[in-house]
């Protein structure tokens, strides 16, 4: 029988994807694949990935993925979460035990099983939490979203998990919420 070979970390994903989108952006007249290339810096030439024009790769992707057509992701939606304040807009002295109780259990009504973050959270909101620049300056909102969390773990609405997220290398205590 053949060797059972472990799935490489899907996390690693993110990451690349972030560094790779930051420097193509640095570099917009760089074709993908050669940017690829001279990354990757191979020890023979790789013509066909090197010359491939972005439109022909994206065609290629979706015939990968018997797609016609780009599908854009959507971000999981949350019933009626309008009528809550938005987590990642408001100011994050705004931020309050009792509209993240709210925000908890629509999210618990909704049954969707989340681990409840505050990068999640946000993403939640729709916020852009795969932009690191953006994300970077939400330190004061994620300071006082974790610490809510801590409060509703202790109050009981909560359940905090063994393992830690990893989200772009940025860990975070991820959390339950109590049935």
């Amino acid at each position: 029988m053949g060797e059972i070979k472990k799935m490489r970390d899907k996390h690693r994903i993110p990451k690349i994807l972030n560094e790779l989108e930051r420097i193509w952006k640095a570099n917009p007249d760089f074709r993908l694949g050669q940017l690829i290339v001279a990354v990757a810096k191979p020890k023979e030439l790789c013509p066909e990935v090197f010359y491939i024009e972005d439109e022909d790769l994206m065609n290629g992707l979706l015939k990968f993925d018997n797609r016609k057509e780009l599908e854009t992701e959507k971000p999981i939606a949350i019933p009626n979460r309008k009528k809550y304040s938005n987590v990642s807009r408001i100011d994050p002295k705004e931020l309050t035990i009792e509209l993240l109780e709210k925000f908890i259990a629509e999210i618990k009504i909704s049954n969707k099983n989340i681990v409840i973050t505050p990068i999640n959270l946000m993403q939640l909101n729709g916020a852009p939490v795969s932009d690191q620049t953006w994300l970077l300056n939400q330190k004061p909102r994620v300071k006082k979203l974790k610490k809510l969390l801590v409060e509703l773990k202790e109050n009981g609405i909560l359940i905090e998990r063994e393992s830690k997220q990893d989200f772009c290398g940025i860990k975070e205590i991820g959390y339950d919420i109590k049935k």
